[in-house]
């Protein structure tokens, strides 16, 4: 008899754990910890993508790396919560943003600061609703040479008024102070020409928010040198990618980025088997 009661007693666990793994899927949030921080992914679509897109791609390694020339990605922005503040990295489309950032208890009004890595639709969509500043209490982050290319970009700014912050981002071979305690802004410029990415360091733990430095995992990891159609610069592109990569897999830093398939984080190595210059395994 008690062999069985103990029997249900898994059953019912493993049950309670399917039950809210498959919760958090469905509610397009996953959260980890990184130190004293809580870095949420705020997931709006999860897609198959089509191989069309690549450039650069040789036939064979298409064939290799995203047989049937589909591949999984992502439409994602990411929330940090800090001891000193929320800040909100990109706002995707703004489709669900709101209804993501509610579900950990998070309103528009509480967003310290919005820090955006590019000005593409899928990353500023959510600024402005109704003409208005999204984020009404935020101030906004952005890399100068970005507001200066984009002129969509500049019209969202228009909403947060005085609020708004140009900065400067630096390489990672000299990387400048913190743009906030905590988080340092990063160049990896070619998808755009001010594409940015954040380094969340807290109680020694790190992780890096890549933004747009990839779009297609499956083949550019394995591959850094492929790009996309719409970046900016592709050979500039190519090589931020180069660099971050090797710094991550280095420096055993886990990253995130835009376009990731959920749950939109996980761990860069080198390959050594051969296959290919990094591998990828998800979180």
């Amino acid at each position: 008899m008690r062999s069985f009661s103990m029997a249900i007693f898994f059953s019912a666990l493993f049950f309670v754990l399917i039950f809210y793994r498959v919760s958090d899927a469905a509610e397009d949030v996953f959260t980890v910890d990184i130190g004293d921080f809580k870095v949420s992914m705020l997931s709006e679509r999860q897609r198959e993508s089509d191989a069309a897109v690549l450039v650069g791609a040789s036939d064979a390694d298409k064939e290799k790396f995203i047989p049937g020339g589909k591949y999984r990605s992502g439409v994602c922005a990411f929330l940090v919560r800090s001891p000193r503040g929320i800040y909100l990295i990109d706002t995707g489309y703004g489709e669900k943003m709101f209804e993501n950032m509610a579900s950990l208890g998070v309103k528009p009004e509480d967003v310290d600061y919005l820090l955006l890595t590019h000005s593409h639709s899928d990353h500023i969509g959510g600024m402005v609703k109704e003409g208005k500043a999204a984020l009404p209490k935020a101030k906004v982050l952005v890399s100068a040479k970005e507001e200066a290319w984009s002129q969509p970009l500049r019209e969202k700014l228009q909403a947060y008024g005085d609020r708004v912050n140009l900065i400067e981002p630096m390489g990672l071979e000299n990387l400048g102070e913190p743009v906030l305690q905590g988080i340092t802004a990063v160049a990896a410029y070619g998808h755009t020409p001010g594409h940015t990415v954040y380094l969340i360091e807290s109680l020694g733990h790190r992780l890096m928010i890549w933004g747009d430095l990839t779009h297609a995992m499956a083949i550019q990891i394995p591959r850094p040198g492929v790009c996309v159609t719409y970046d900016s610069n592709p050979a500039e592109a190519a090589e931020s990618r180069r660099v971050v990569l090797e710094y991550v897999s280095k420096n055993k830093i886990p990253v995130a980025g835009m376009h990731i398939a959920y749950p939109g984080m996980g761990v860069i190595e080198r390959d050594t088997s051969g296959a290919g210059e990094y591998k990828f395994t998800h979180y």
